[in-house]
């Protein structure tokens, strides 16, 4: 900023000069202090760089900011991504907990179940012997004996029925739970990576918004600082010309 006043005040003298100069008689030249001129030429020289040096400074500012941006960016969508992904590898194991309970109750109520079956059964054979053996009516013991073995083999029939059906109830519970628990996961993921994006679009956004006004600014000062200079140094060529 200093050396753009210094530049300003170097061009204001040099104006001040060429007009504040004696008019020579039947011309349109005008004497000037030439002293004064080559010093502030000289002046201009010397602040220019300095200038020219701070924008090459302000671009390469821009792509480390642009740079930086982009890199916390993908740090933010790599964590929410890692976030996505620890929640669907918990969502899976849960699930996978779900169904090897269910599976493991359902064994145990078959083995509970074939158990009992059993039980029934070697009680059926043993009271339909002790009847046949200790009845006088052979007949109507062997009938009855026969009718407890049916309506024990009906029992375990209906017994292995319900329990295959309880079983499948508590499989098909543990599915639907494993996939509502998938499910969430899966949306919880969607959302938190969805929020990353649009956390990187709009810092990305608000980054170059931020560098590409501050370089047309600094755009803008060149050009005027330049401009100035070329249109003093087609006064003094004209000067010089018109000599």
């Amino acid at each position: 900023m200093n050396e753009e006043m210094n530049i300003y005040k170097l061009l204001d003298k040099l104006d001040e000069e060429v007009t504040s100069g004696k008019k020579v008689a039947l011309t349109n030249k005008i004497l000037v202090d030439a002293s004064v001129i080559t010093e502030c030429i000289t002046d201009i020289r010397m602040n220019l760089p300095d200038i020219i040096k701070k924008a090459s400074q302000i671009a390469g500012e821009r792509n480390h900011i642009i740079s930086q941006a982009k890199e916390d960016a993908g740090m933010g969508l790599a964590r929410a991504k890692e976030k996505c992904e620890q929640m669907l590898r918990d969502a899976n194991q849960n699930a996978s907990t779900l169904t090897a309970n269910a599976q493991a109750d359902a064994t145990e109520l078959m083995r509970k179940a074939t158990e009992k079956a059993n039980e029934t059964v070697i009680m059926a054979e043993k009271k339909a012997e002790f009847l046949i053996q200790d009845s006088e009516v052979v007949r109507q013991s062997k009938a009855y004996a026969e009718e407890l073995r049916e309506k024990a083999a009906n029992e375990v029939k209906q017994l292995h029925i319900q329990t295959e059906q309880e079983c499948k109830q508590a499989i098909d519970l543990a599915k639907q739970n494993a996939s509502e628990l998938l499910a969430k996961a899966n949306k919880e993921a969607e959302k938190i990576m969805s929020d990353a994006t649009a956390w990187s679009a709009a810092l990305r956004k608000k980054t170059t918004t931020y560098v590409d006004d501050l370089m047309k600014n600094t755009d803008e000062v060149l050009l005027h600082s330049i401009n100035d200079i070329r249109k003093l140094r087609n006064s003094f060529q004209s000067m010089i010309d018109e000599e």
